[in-house]
């Protein structure tokens, strides 16, 4: 087999430099956005900050429930049983991508309390072994004010942040009419093309970041 020439090998290393560098401006890109919306994931009380205290957890997990049509913190539960719902019910959301090994997560966008991950196209984690029965125990750690066995006062629960309401659909406004060409003149019509949907799997941060859902 004839081996590269010089030439060849320094375009090669060039294109992978290259690459690379797109990659890292990418992943710079998208860290950036997630931070511009305050984007989180689970169990952080602002993005990529984990919860510093047990009311600061109990309170991003109440959102995420709210969010995922679940209910509010139980009577007798115990904040370590509250997370485990809420990753559950992650899980089990619709709009979660979930494989054997590798799932994607999209994450919570504070300003209008839902999962749609952010401006499109959504943000979220990829989580290497999600669907492992023992990845809660594994991963999951309370803060260090709380050994997340305590139970939860509901009296003393902060209120919930308001839910933005859809804007209504400005009326529609009739057209005047089109006159028809008078003359034989073949009418252009442009046709709209959508783009294609992102599938970007390249990962960082704590469980990886990415924008769209994988296919794969």
């Amino acid at each position: 087999m004839k081996k590269d020439s010089s030439k060849e090998r320094t375009q090669k290393y060039r294109e992978r430099l290259t690459e690379k560098r797109e990659t890292a401006a990418e992943e710079a890109d998208e860290r950036f956005q997630c931070s511009k919306f305050d984007l989180r994931f689970f169990g952080e009380s602002g993005f990529d900050q984990n919860a510093q205290t047990c009311q600061e957890e109990i309170h991003i997990h109440r959102q995420f429930l709210r969010a995922l049509s679940q209910s509010d913190v139980q009577e007798g539960e115990t904040l370590r049983q509250l997370a485990k719902r809420t990753w559950d019910a992650l899980l089990s959301y619709e709009f979660t991508s979930v494989g054997v090994d590798i799932s994607w997560i999209p994450m919570f966008n504070p300003t209008n309390q839902t999962l749609d991950g952010g401006p499109n196209p959504g943000h979220g984690y990829v989580v290497r072994g999600a669907m492992k029965s023992d990845w809660f125990e594994t991963h999951w750690v309370p803060p260090k004010d709380c050994d997340g066995n305590e139970v939860i006062d509901r009296e003393s629960l902060k209120h919930l942040p308001p839910i933005q309401q859809a804007k209504k659909p400005e009326p529609k406004v009739k057209s005047a009419p089109r006159v028809p060409p008078t003359v034989d003149t073949p009418l252009v019509t442009g046709y709209e093309t959508p783009l294609e949907e992102q599938n970007r799997s390249r990962g960082f941060g704590t469980f990886g970041v990415t924008r769209g859902i994988p296919t794969s």
